[in-house]
């Protein structure tokens, strides 16, 4: 293959430059959608258990606004068993379930509770099924009764799900406005899969309009919030999935990753994340503009979210038990294999400080000495990763991500004449934008794809190194409607590599995380991103970073994630 494809002139311009036609229908929209809407929200609310919520005492009078850690006020408010039970792994709760230490019922009643509280501070759910909750887990601990076995590696786990997997008889719209008439008449496979190995499903979380934002605001249920700082961005797509997790409303979720709606979330509010490489999970039933047309240029991805590395690797192991490939052509029949943890001094570890395209900001770069530190404590060979055409991967992705000239998201956003979301015309205008991709230029720049990913394979060889650790964003999470470079959680969707998100252990702190005010911007992209870092709003937020693995390593990496955060202690 060729070492070079092309080259691109930092001097000018991203390729951010074709704008949208689509202007909505404000009249359309405000007479045919908006008591749709209406009717939703109340729906929702309605089905919020008045009694589980916490006293106002606790509670910001401006949730956007209010720079309120969300995390300090669950164990305020939760009874002693409550807060035994939610606090659990969704290891622990399988294991103690199976071993009937514990109900189903008992599970999924303390879940219900603090879910309760979380949405109430962060706005994460789209849907509240409390009520199927409580009756699946009665069928299970009745199941057992009867069986003296389980149905399956998840009995009993309460699991969240990300709105726009179909789910039988229920409204399935992926954010869509236009999509709120349309009632999905199965489960989608993954669902049906998780389902089958007795999870317990209660509620489904929020995501941006289009799916396409690192960040959460459609004009259905409004702006999702961060758990750490409720006026900050939650991060997105996998927008409520995060803050849910985070405040341990959930063990066990399912988000969904074409460019970092997986790893954003869950750097932003401290998770675990695990965005698998392509076609190993089904996206059969998965709704949404991307899926729509099928684009396989740049391969989505479902994957788990928790917090634990332990919960991620039961989730792969469980559902790729299933057979995922028997139920959809899609995948690829690969089981889960069974493999040993490494020996941290048999670890080479590649550390990204600067991905060439946009420095992070100070608390990222502290977090990523810190834990090089750590590692070469404990044995690891760290060395540092110098960058591979970052800028030329971003631009390819990017034209990618709009190679149908935005034909299906323009058709779902038509549906119902919605406005857009400050971020979705960003998406709109990314690559050629409304002009889309030809057939040839698609092809040229699924070669250009292909290249990269020679490269990068051969640069992991030539180097000498098992994983890379990476930011997964430039900073911590930043205000709404703000993110707009994914360079640092895209790269990896081009390349399809393995990706493990983890809590780093470090949290931004103003007091030494200052912004270095003589740094001059080598590119557009930079001169934005890095002008947002406010060290007020960092202070006290958590750095998560990311671990990239080979592609199809989702068992080796997790194993080498669990090393690392045995060695970080997170």
């Amino acid at each position: 293959m060729p070492a070079k494809i092309f080259s691109v002139d930092h001097s000018k311009e991203p390729l951010l430059t074709s704008l949208s036609a689509y202007k909505g229908d404000k009249a359309r929209y405000e007479k045919e959608w908006v008591p749709k809407i209406k009717a939703y929200n109340k729906k929702l609310n309605d089905a919020i258990p008045k009694e589980y919520l916490a006293p106002e005492s606790l509670v910001p009078a401006d949730l956007d606004n209010a720079a309120f850690n969300a995390t300090t006020v669950p164990e305020k408010v939760l009874d002693d068993q409550s807060i035994k039970i939610t606090n659990l792994t969704a290891t622990e709760i399988a294991t103690k379930v199976a071993k009937r230490e514990l109900t189903s019922l008992e599970v999924i009643t303390a879940f219900i509770k603090r879910a309760t509280i979380a949405h109430q501070l962060t706005h994460c759910a789209m849907e509240i099924l409390f009520d199927d909750g409580i009756e699946r887990a009665k069928y299970l601990d009745d199941y057992i009764e009867k069986n003296g076995r389980t149905v399956g590696p998840l009995h009993g786990v309460p699991v969240s799900l990300k709105e726009h997997y179909d789910f039988k008889d229920h409204v399935t719209h992926a954010g869509f406005v236009g999509s709120l008439d349309r009632v999905a008449t199965e489960f989608s496979v993954t669902n049906q899969i998780l389902y089958d190995q007795g999870a317990v499903f209660y509620i489904r979380t929020t995501e941006p309009q289009s799916l396409m934002h690192l960040d959460s605001i459609n004009n259905i249920t409004g702006r999702g919030r961060n758990a750490y700082n409720i006026s900050l961005s939650p991060g997105g797509s996998t927008s409520g999935e995060a803050p849910l997790i985070a405040l341990k409303g959930s063990p066990l979720g399912v988000g969904s990753d074409i460019g970092g709606s997986i790893r954003g979330p869950a750097a932003f509010n401290n998770i675990w994340g695990l965005k698998p490489s392509t076609k190993r999970l089904s996206l059969v039933g998965c709704y949404s503009a991307s899926y729509h047309t099928f684009q396989e240029s740049i391969g989505a991805v479902l994957g788990p979210m928790s917090n634990s590395v332990e919960d991620l690797e039961l989730f792969m192991k469980s559902y790729l038990g299933a057979n995922p490939w028997e139920k959809d052509q899609y995948c690829i029949p690969i089981p889960w294999r069974e493999v040993s943890a490494p020996k941290a001094h048999d670890l080479t570890i590649g550390i990204v400080y600067d991905d060439g395209v946009v420095k992070p900001h100070p608390p990222v770069l502290r977090a990523l000495k810190e834990v090089e530190n750590k590692l070469k404590a404990s044995g690891v060979n760290v060395v540092t990763w110098d960058s591979h055409r970052v800028y030329e991967a971003c631009e390819v992705v990017n034209a990618l991500y709009t190679a149908d000239g935005n034909y299906a998201a323009i058709g779902f956003l038509d549906e119902s004449g919605e406005p857009l979301a400050p971020l979705s015309e960003h998406f709109l205008r990314a690559g050629k934008g409304d002009r889309g991709l030809t057939v040839i230029e698609n092809q040229y720049y699924n070669y250009t794809r292909e290249i990269l990913r020679h490269e990068y394979s051969e640069l992991f060889k030539k180097r000498g190194v098992d994983y890379i650790i990476a930011p997964t964003y430039v900073g911590t999470a930043p205000r709404p409607s703000l993110v707009k470079y994914w360079g640092y959680t895209s790269l990896w969707n081009i390349l399809d590599q393995t990706c493990v998100t983890f809590p780093s252990g470090v949290f931004g702190d103003k007091s030494i995380d200052k912004k270095d005010l003589s740094y001059k911007p080598r590119n557009k992209y930079e001169e934005f991103e890095y002008n947002l870092y406010d060290e007020d709003d960092s202070d006290g937020m958590p750095v998560g970073l990311t671990l990239v693995g080979k592609r199809y390593t989702e068992e080796e990496s997790l194993k080498a994630a669990k090393v690392i955060s045995d060695i970080l202690k997170v």
